[in-house]
């Protein structure tokens, strides 16, 4: 409910005396008067009276220097997909946060005309921060769970209500619409988020069936909660009764009908797995509700008494996104495969460890399943989705971009490690002939992990992400970037030997670049390799920046291929931060679909991926000739070059070639 609550008077009087102190302040005295105004603002956010008199003072507060010398300073380099973490973080990060959606609110009704970002940029940035915070847009009670701190929740809340006030819904309509369709076209592993929005569509959104957006929302709400005429009529309990006295025209039509939205969404929902449950020892049936391709057909008889425990096992309402993973193991052949298939056996006979049964547990708390069957459920969406793995708000991309590695091309070898480290709370990796146990070793990049992961990701991750920050320390200060040593090491024999990095850490400069560009169009551009396709995915490391080019920091992306699409040569990769779209600066957005992406892809075209690469791995066969990497067309360097360092490199010093080409 939003507060009613007034604001005495001394807090805003007090809140204008320091406001009107920081205007007048020395560099030396901000922060004393910031942090005073910081406490002010805490009070005045436990109210929509208490924003609206902040609103209405935020360009004063802009001027006066609040958010000099902090992340929220420009504008223009702030990212929505991060509001998230920042403003629910509590202290005062939750107040920049807060204090800068108002300054950006302001900017888009024109109430800060001054301000270069533009109010039609701005508009698109709050309805971007609405779109990935919609559980704050129409919030609820189930938000207890996500933020434990009531007054934060409650301030967030009440932040996105006063937005909502000055930002019609009626406006994110489209925008919510075409965020559901490009999650789902993208198949992610994790589907929380999506079924999430669609949830709250249902609940609060009133939805006019002849309306054309209101339509395309509709779809996915039906998916969901109505996949069938009949599901429409009963509740889930109900559905499983009906389907006991179904007779077999009825539960084809109820098999034709849920696959359908299965295949056609890649949601599922209670009545998949009720389905699935019901029909498991009917091969034909199966076959109709998971939408087999031949080969999945072929896979289900060869081992249908497998597949018929298996879902008897893992499928339940709780695990029902797995019904799409099935489908998908089905299709890729994998239970064929003698690896996998122990590999699932093992893990089905293995005895969880004490911590990794609490783990899993912590991330799916209301379950009523065992650990392991929850476990074995979501190998299915792992093994059947490889490129639709996430890493979730961990800063543990590297482990995500193996993971998925490994499912592609190694998928035995990663059900081995799974009941490794479900069994033992440990993994042990080699690294230049030395042995590296994780559980030996202090919490890597991501000393807190985020459960809002898929359960393999939950046993993996902490002791992927231990030995890779083991590994990064132990190539450290050899003068080169350690990633040389580190992602062959980490990933296996499918990294190729060679390796280039444009950027030299322990200088904090750029240098080679010409050569590096040169390298990486000469090994992976289809018109300067002799058209070689990638034989494996390819770690590489990329600058991230902002929407407006800036640079943010480093990511790690994998280059799953190099092909021609409407003319266009695109660079199709994995990115598992779970923001394939983000756009890179004006006019550089990787896209999700409409550029021969398959699902879990995004692309971009060749260079304007070059722009952002730093570092990458290649075949040294490709540019052992003489000549090679001067038959790379000079004004597509020049092209690339101008584009760097007019973004991310105006944050560096560039210098002329160095050593680095590694062949």
């Amino acid at each position: 409910m939003v507060s009613t609550k007034t604001i005495p008077g001394q807090i805003k009087k007090t809140f204008l005396e320091n406001l009107t102190r920081l205007y007048e302040a020395s560099p030396i005295m901000n922060k004393e008067h910031t942090t005073k105004m910081l406490s002010s603002i805490d009070i005045l956010s436990d109210s929509i009276e208490g924003l609206s008199f902040l609103f209405d003072h935020i360009g004063q507060v802009d001027a006066a220097g609040f958010f000099k010398n902090t992340m929220w300073e420009d504008p223009a380099r702030l990212v929505p997909s991060l509001v998230e973490g920042t403003i629910g973080s509590g202290g005062h990060n939750t107040m920049y946060e807060l204090m800068s959606e108002l300054r950006m609110l302001a900017i888009a009704k024109g109430k800060l005309p001054g301000n270069k970002f533009g109010s039609s940029r701005a508009r698109e940035f709050i309805e971007d921060v609405m779109v990935n915070n919609i559980d704050h847009v129409f919030p609820d009670a189930s938000d207890e769970k996500r933020m434990a701190d009531e007054s934060v929740r409650n301030k967030v809340h009440l932040l996105f209500s006063f937005m909502l006030d000055h930002i019609a819904v009626d406006g994110i309509k489209e925008r919510l619409a075409t965020e559901i369709e490009l999650i789902c076209l993208q198949r992610p592993v994790v589907t929380d988020r999506v079924l999430e929005i669609i949830r709250t569509v249902k609940e609060k959104v009133t939805l006019d069936p002849a309306n054309k957006i209101d339509r395309r929302l509709q779809h996915y709400v039906y998916a969901v909660y109505y996949p069938s005429v009949k599901a429409r009529e009963l509740e889930p309990g109900e559905y499983r009764e009906f389907l006991e006295k179904a007779d077999k025209p009825q539960l084809t039509r109820e098999c034709e009908e849920l696959g359908f939205t299965l295949r056609d969404t890649g949601l599922s929902s209670p009545y998949h797995a009720i389905l699935l449950h019901r029909i498991a020892n009917e091969p034909a049936l199966l076959k109709k509700a998971l939408v087999l391709d031949s080969t999945g057909r072929a896979e289900l008889d060869k081992h249908e008494d497998f597949i018929t425990g298996l879902i008897t096992r893992t499928i339940h309402e709780d695990t029902s996104r797995s019904c799409y993973g099935l489908a998908r193991v089905l299709e890729r052949g994998l239970l064929s495969r003698q690896p996998v298939l122990s590999g699932l056996q093992r893990i089905m006979a293995v005895t969880l460890h004490p911590d990794i049964a609490a783990a899993i547990r912590k991330s799916r708390p209301g379950s009523v399943l065992d650990e392991k069957s929850i476990l074995l459920a979501e190998c299915l969406g792992i093994l059947g989705q490889p490129i639709g793995i996430g890493q979730g708000w961990n800063p543990t991309c590297q482990s995500a971009r193996g993971i998925s590695l490994w499912s592609s091309y190694s998928p035995g070898k990663l059900l081995g490690m799974v009941e490794t480290a479900a069994k033992t709370n440990n993994l042990t990796f080699r690294f230049e002939g030395h042995l590296i146990r994780s559980e030996e070793l202090a919490p890597g990049l991501a000393a807190v992990l985020d459960y809002n992961l898929d359960a393999v990701s939950i046993v993996l991750v902490p002791h992927l992400d231990k030995i890779y920050s083991e590994m990064m320390k132990r190539a450290a200060l050899r003068g080169e970037d350690p990633h040389k040593w580190v992602n062959p090491g980490m990933y296996g024999q499918w990294i190729p030997t060679g390796f280039i990095s444009a950027y030299n850490d322990l200088t904090n400069t750029i240098s080679g670049y010409e050569t590096f560009l040169r390298t990486f169009y000469a090994t992976h551009h289809p018109d300067f390799n002799g058209g070689q396709n990638l034989a494996y995915p390819n770690p590489v490391g990329i600058f991230l920046t902002s929407s407006t080019g800036k640079l943010i920091g480093f990511h790690a992306v994998s280059i799953l291929r190099v092909r021609k699409n409407k003319g266009v040569t695109r660079v199709y990769m994995l990115n598992p931060n779970n923001e394939g779209r983000q756009r890179w600066q004006e006019n550089m957005s990787p896209t999700v679909a409409g550029n021969g992406e398959i699902a879990g892809e995004s692309s971009l075209p060749f260079h304007q991926f070059a722009s952002r690469l730093y570092a990458f791995h290649f075949n040294p066969s490709d540019v052992s000739e003489p000549g090679s990497l001067e038959k790379v067309d000079a004004d597509e360097i020049k092209k690339v070059y101008e584009i760097a360092r007019n973004t991310w490199g105006e944050s560096y010093v560039w210098t002329g070639e160095a050593p680095g080409v590694h062949i």
